[in-house]
């Protein structure tokens, strides 16, 4: 998986990096069909106005805590290297009915508590991203220049090299293939039921 990326600002992702578009809809086509083919659904009933299609949502995902998130927020209480994020599922898969495809981290805060970031999906390995010239930009991005499907039932782990305590907020940027759409919302906006 050592594939390349680009670093820019968030608001300014496809003004900077113009191949985004291109590889966000491959990205999005590639679920679609995945989701299609193996959920039995109509690869046209995955839209956003259907819900079978979203933005990934962070109730998939747990924090460096081991939290269902709810938001992307998350509160560092320790240096060094360590897992800030994972599948929400047992063992850190990605729930069951759900299937996540990503192309970029989007760190919301204007202090970046880590340098570098690694991930992995199931048995593959992300290069390390050493992502201090972000510290530079306001709200960075890390976009891949080829995006990655974290299919349901599949590990996923984000690890950092976090450089102080205290508030982070990183976003996973790509779209998400939901197989029922009423499991998608409970109380909490936006929280999966799974």
């Amino acid at each position: 998986m050592g594939e390349g990326f680009v670093i820019c600002e968030y608001e300014k992702v496809r003004q900077e990096f113009p191949e985004f578009q291109t590889t966000m809809n491959t990205l999005k086509n590639s679920l679609i069909s995945k989701a299609s083919t193996e959920w039995g659904i109509p690869a046209e009933r995955f839209t956003l106005e259907s819900g079978n299609l979203t933005t990934v949502l962070p109730a998939c995902f747990n924090d460096n805590a081991g939290t269902r998130m709810t938001t992307w927020n998350q509160w560092f209480t320790a240096t060094g290297s360590q897992t800030i994020m994972t599948g929400a599922g047992t063992g850190g898969i990605i729930p069951e009915d759900f299937m996540v495809g990503v192309c970029g981290l989007a760190f919301l805060d204007k202090a970046i508590r880590i340098s570098e970031i690694k991930m992995q999906i199931s048995e593959a390995k992300l290069a390390r991203v050493n992502i201090e010239e972000a510290f530079v930009y306001n709200k960075p991005a890390v976009v891949f220049e080829k995006g990655y499907i974290l299919d349901q039932k599949t590990g996923f782990e984000l690890v950092a090299f976090v450089l102080s305590q205290g508030p982070q907020r990183i976003k996973l940027i790509g779209v998400q293939a939901n197989k029922v759409k009423d499991k998608l919302f409970t109380t909490a906006t936006g929280a999966a039921v799974v």
